[in-house]
């Protein structure tokens, strides 16, 4: 096991604020989605961040731990808990902006570009670890390839909900 940090400091404050500044910001929006939509949206982003987390950052591939240590910490439940928020709010702008065509393409750069300014911050502040040779920019496949199959999984869901 590798430690890299002992202290509650700076990454898991970033955790804390982030979670704290999305989800009060999505309870000020005005309501997009039914409760039922938004709790899965929400828990939709969750789950696929700890996915794709778990994907590449446990062996064979292990290119990178989070947090203070190279083992699942509580703290870590918390930096997945982070990705729900962002989900629904690519998802809820998705919607208002009414986003079609080639533009959806122009969305989800923006997006991606977001996600990897975050990603960034984070890695700054000690959240996540860079191991193997991994970098920052192996990200950005990473992002655009989810960010498009949520869209899809919109769409289906949406068209689902029409029907009901």
């Amino acid at each position: 096991m590798k430690v890299y940090d002992q202290q509650f400091n700076q990454n898991e404050w970033f955790v804390v604020i982030v979670l704290i500044v999305t989800f009060f910001t999505i309870s000020k929006l005005p309501r997009r989605f039914s409760k039922a939509t938004t709790y899965t949206l929400v828990l939709m982003g969750i789950f696929i961040g700890m996915f794709a987390d778990h994907t590449i950052s446990i062996p064979p591939f292990d290119f990178y731990d989070v947090n203070d240590n190279s083992t699942y910490e509580v703290f870590d439940f918390f930096t997945y808990v982070m990705y729900g928020p962002f989900g629904y709010l690519f998802l809820y702008f998705y919607d208002y902006l009414q986003i079609k065509g080639l533009k959806i393409m122009l969305y989800i750069i923006l997006w991606t570009s977001l996600s990897i300014f975050m990603e960034y911050i984070a890695s700054s502040l000690g959240v996540f670890h860079y191991k193997k040779g991994y970098s920052l920019l192996f990200s950005i496949p990473i992002y655009l390839w989810i960010q498009s199959l949520v869209i899809v999984y919109y769409h289906l869901l949406k068209r689902k909900t029409s029907s009901l």
